[in-house]
């Protein structure tokens, strides 16, 4: 991912806000965008959007909604942010854990109303460290349908996607200002597509072995199980831009990966009274903390493996989920 000068290039066109990635966070912006009256232009390097979302239940935890308000869940955003902050042992930048606690319930209620999203509340099992029911999803509690519902919101929406579009430069004034950027198509053809405003919505680094030991050493060793697209394309583009960068160290674990399938089981399993034991049969943690923070237990037993032991009553639970399916 290279910074080029501006200065003497040619574009072959120019596109208000170029969005760069259309994960979640990319299709979001490009949404916000659209509602705010401009064109918007997304790039995504996949022949279709799918990102780390589409491989998680595609679950997001949000505070005083009415979907809890429905089911007569009390709740409040300082409650949420009290939560974070005890999960975290107050290791989280406490304006930050603010500011999400508070926008995730008007945030989903927006996409809800906006984009028709059919959101609901998981009510019959609470997730590690929330105090009340909080988490929300679509109703096969499938990351795949969020992104598909993303993508059909936002085109419907106004904005452009381009898939099989790969950005590989930055061109930047010599005020520091992003121009444009080269887009790369699969048969090796380039353009240069001028911007007015430039959101990088690709600053995944989970994928790239070296930006991992370098901000989260004690994952260096972990399987990546998310989107191979993650290589860090925003922090180094930013860090080339000369921006500040923080809160690199943060990463969800999960200690249930399952082989060979290749998905997650559900931590409901766990929640809801299963157990995990290593390969002498033994059990070896409190799985009860919750599955990222497990991920480095699992690891740290022989062969950085575990089974999850749980009876039929749990496996009836964890059947809402496509991927236990």
């Amino acid at each position: 991912m290279s910074v080029l000068p501006a200065e003497g290039v040619a574009f072959a066109a120019e596109a208000p806000v170029v969005i760069i990635g259309a994960g979640a966070a990319g299709l979001t912006a490009a949404l916000a965008v659209r509602a705010a009256g401009l064109e918007a232009l997304v790039l995504e390097r996949d022949a279709a959007p799918r990102g780390s979302t589409a491989l998680s239940a595609g679950l997001i935890p949000a505070a005083d909604t009415r979907w809890q308000r429905a089911a007569g869940v009390e709740d409040s955003a300082p409650a949420f942010a009290a939560d974070i902050m005890a999960k975290v042992q107050g290791a989280s930048d406490a304006a930050l854990v603010e500011t999400v606690s508070r926008a995730a319930g008007p945030a989903l209620e927006w996409l809800a109303d906006s984009c028709g999203l059919p959101i609901g509340l998981v009510d019959d099992f609470r997730y590690p460290g929330h105090s009340v029911l909080r988490m929300h999803g679509l109703p096969s509690r499938s990351g795949a349908e969020l992104m598909d519902r993303l993508r059909e919101a936002a085109v419907c929406a106004g904005a452009e996607l381009v898939c099989d579009a790969n950005a590989t430069a930055l061109f930047v004034h010599r005020d520091g200002n992003v121009a444009g950027l080269v887009v790369r198509r699969p048969d090796g053809s380039e353009e240069h597509l001028a911007c007015r405003s430039l959101v990088l919505a690709c600053g995944g680094y989970g994928g790239d072995r070296m930006l991992v030991s370098r901000h989260v050493p004690e994952m260096a060793g972990a399987l990546y199980f998310g989107h191979a697209g993650n290589q860090g394309d925003a922090l180094r583009w930013g860090e080339a831009l000369g921006a500040a960068t923080r809160h690199l160290a943060g990463y969800q674990g999960h200690g249930s990966v399952a082989h060979p399938h290749g998905i997650l089981i559900t931590w409901a399993t766990i929640t809801e009274g299963g157990v995990q034991v290593n390969a002498e049969g033994r059990r070896f943690s409190d799985e009860t903390r919750g599955y990222s923070e497990q991920a480095t237990v699992v690891l740290a037993q022989r062969g950085g493996i575990a089974s999850t032991v749980f009876d039929d009553r749990i496996a009836g639970i964890a059947r809402q989920f496509e991927d236990f399916r």
